[in-house]
């Protein structure tokens, strides 16, 4: 399932050495590892811990799927080849690579959970809220793996090398997605203080000014 989200596989981006990420399993890791899955991994694999990698690219093309509705796309670096006078040559068509296999009211409650991270009191984001933007987005953490502590070269290491990712992925408008962003911060340890205003200010940037709530009747409505 996960791999059908995009994750564990190339977004196929028009870049060399893209990183694959990884969805563990059992098979791999007995292959790598030499040593059987054990049934509490199931668990933490699942919520993002144990093996998994994921690069912000994968995360960026999910959270923009999630945000149009389940399609997965094809990222593209390129927007458009002009001539010296601003004449287009040709704009890239966007390749649709899958579909996130989940129903419209899965949709509808990951959207909404995804709304009240930012917009409701006590929500992790709360931080990037901003009035008339209607920004949805998740905070995460990935845990720093270090050598072990016999290791002279780790014991050398700054304090800081050790301390957690903080992840933050968004898209705005929640009822009319217009972009979508994903931030890592390394060594940022909180997504909501290290991230979250990063993907704040970039979405901000790139929408112009805000409207007011009072001019977003879905905003006003989801508050209700």
């Amino acid at each position: 399932y996960a791999k059908a989200c995009g994750l564990g596989v190339p977004t196929g981006i028009d870049l060399d050495h893209e990183g694959a990420g990884l969805v563990p399993s059992s098979l791999w890791k007995k292959e790598k590892i030499g040593v059987p899955w054990q049934k509490g991994e199931t668990l933490s694999i699942a919520i993002g811990q144990g093996y998994n990698l994921a690069t912000p690219l994968q995360m960026l093309s999910l959270t923009s799927a999630i945000a149009n509705g389940g399609k997965l796309l094809r990222p593209l670096i390129l927007q458009s080849i002009e001539t010296v006078e601003g004449d287009i040559i040709k704009i890239p068509q966007q390749e649709q690579i899958g579909v996130i296999p989940a129903s419209k009211k899965t949709f509808e409650i990951v959207k909404r959970g995804l709304w009240e991270v930012v917009n409701t009191q006590g929500g992790t984001a709360s931080i990037v809220r901003v009035d008339g933007l209607n920004i949805a987005g998740k905070t995460g953490t990935a845990q720093v793996v270090g050598r072990k502590k016999t290791d002279t070269e780790n014991r050398e290491k700054p304090k800081g090398s050790f301390k957690s990712h903080a992840w933050f992925v968004s898209y705005a408008p929640a009822d009319d997605p217009k972009i979508a962003v994903a931030v890592l911060v390394e060594h940022g340890e909180h997504g909501s203080s290290a991230a979250g205003p990063v993907a704040r200010e970039m979405i901000k940037t790139y929408l112009g000014e805000p409207k007011t709530e009072k001019d977003n009747p879905v905003a006003e409505q989801l508050t209700q």
